[in-house]
């Protein structure tokens, strides 16, 4: 099952997560209007948009998340069903992110380079674009096969105490991980598998595919506080502009 078509279930996960609303309210202050997300989801980052007058737009390619983002805000943003790796709005945009790893659905080089290029060609002249990744940890990609690992702490889901626990399979060659998410109800599994797909990215492979695609690197950050990024870090963020 894809996980990407239960927006309740993804909606009570990320409820309260809010780690990175600070810096997008800041560089979306930096950019100014209109503003583009890729990979929206049911619009969780919408609202810190809308509250600063700013008019935006969502691109997610669940239908199922789509619909839900619309029926939440109606006609104060708009959501377009689409692919982040080919789409056409016919608009550019002052600031365009791209957040919570979802880059890392692009399982190929020529799969990011898509991606990219479409964030280029719709970004204006002096746009700034955001994308937000973690560093991989060895630790997390060769754990033990078949062991289930939590994902999350506890969450509110359909009246009960929940969790989800995971499951991990990485390839060398491809650098894709593929992951299996099993849902907990007040401490029992259910059948449900959902698995999904994401691809293992170091700074130096991000640093070049950006650079492939005519975006210059302004700021790179190791967490959501700001903090550069150094050999620490747990995350890769980064702010460019076009070249």
């Amino acid at each position: 099952m894809d996980i990407y078509s239960k927006p309740d279930l993804y909606d009570a996960m990320h409820r309260h997560y809010s780690q990175d609303s600070e810096l997008i309210t800041s560089i979306a202050k930096r950019a100014g209007d209109p503003i583009l997300e890729l990979a929206a989801g049911t619009g969780r980052l919408a609202q810190l948009i809308l509250d600063l007058g700013y008019n935006y737009t969502g691109l997610d390619l669940s239908r199922e998340f789509i619909d839900v983002a619309r029926e939440k805000y109606g006609k104060q943003a708009t959501f377009v069903l689409g692919d982040m790796q080919e789409f056409h709005l016919n608009e550019q945009f002052s600031f365009i992110f791209i957040g919570f790893n979802s880059f890392l659905h692009n399982l190929t080089d020529q799969d990011a380079n898509r991606c990219l290029n479409c964030v280029r060609n719709h970004l204006t002249k002096d746009g700034l674009f955001l994308v937000s990744i973690f560093i991989p940890d060895p630790s997390f990609l060769y754990r033990e096969a078949g062991k289930l690992y939590p994902v999350t702490s506890l969450f509110e889901y359909d009246g009960n105490k929940c969790r989800i626990m995971e499951t991990n399979e990485f390839d060398n060659e491809t650098q894709v991980n593929q992951l299996t998410w099993r849902l907990e109800r007040d401490g029992q599994l259910t059948p449900e598998e959902y698995c999904y797909s994401m691809r293992i990215i170091y700074p130096h492979s991000m640093d070049i595919l950006l650079s492939e695609a005519g975006l210059i690197i302004k700021e790179k950050l190791g967490h959501y506080d700001g903090t550069p990024m150094d050999e620490e870090s747990g995350m890769q963020i980064y702010v460019c502009s076009k070249n």
